[in-house]
């Protein structure tokens, strides 16, 4: 991630991304706006990440694909 968001123009989202996809850091939790309402709804005190550890990013990818499928 550090390296990553090093470069010019590379955010936290995209670097997290790129871990995820692409590095396989399956711990990699991208944050866009589809999350920030997700997080706000459903985990207003901040997501638990330490609870899904080593597998928060896989849950990110469950939350964000029930939500863009127009769940409540």
């Amino acid at each position: 991630m550090k390296a990553l968001t090093g470069l010019c123009g590379v955010g936290e989202k995209v670097a997290a991304c790129v871990c995820l996809f692409g590095l396989h850091q399956l711990d990699a939790f991208p944050v866009d706006v589809w999350m920030r309402r997700a997080l706000a709804m459903y985990s207003p005190d901040g997501f638990p990440r330490e609870r899904y550890s080593p597998f928060s990013g896989v849950c990110q990818q469950y939350l964000f694909a029930w939500l863009r499928a127009g769940c409540p």
